[in-house]
């Protein structure tokens, strides 16, 4: 794992930051956003495309529509507390709306990003203070910088 310490953190802008859209099995929506916080230049250039490689720091912001309304019941802030007989994977029926977050970074390059869901999990019992149900959402992000066209 590498020290952040020991990085360059590089000023940004962010250009898009759209919120992508999933229908599950369950018929509930999920909505994911991709906030980046930082950029840290790790010195290290790409090989293929002749940019900085970056350690991004970001965030996943998740939204739940569902016809389903239950009590409010915050999960856990440990989830693994949460027994394996109260999740249940859901999949993802179809995909909605899904785009690129776009970045400058440093004034001199394009980042772009966009986070892909690998599981859904519905955390059974659980509903948020709107009474929507709670799922746990395991994203890998895929990105890419490239020199800003000028």
């Amino acid at each position: 794992m590498l020290d952040l310490t020991k990085l360059k953190e590089v000023p940004f802008e962010p250009v898009q930051e759209p919120w992508n859209e999933y229908r599950l099995k369950d018929g509930s929506l999920l909505r994911v956003r991709l906030i980046v916080v930082k950029f840290f230049d790790t010195g290290e250039i790409d090989p293929s495309s002749g940019c900085p490689r970056y350690v991004v720091a970001y965030r996943n912001i998740l939204s739940v529509v569902s016809e389903e309304r239950g009590s409010p019941r915050p999960a856990p802030a440990d989830l693994s507390k949460i027994p394996d007989s109260d999740k249940e994977e859901v999949e993802v029926e179809e995909i909605l709306k899904e785009d690129w977050n776009i970045y400058h970074v440093d004034g001199v390059y394009e980042h772009r990003a966009k986070p892909v869901i690998v599981a859904v999990y519905r955390l059974k019992g659980y509903f948020d203070p709107a009474g929507y149900p709670i799922y746990n959402v395991e994203t890998r992000v895929i990105d890419r910088t490239r020199k800003l066209k000028r």
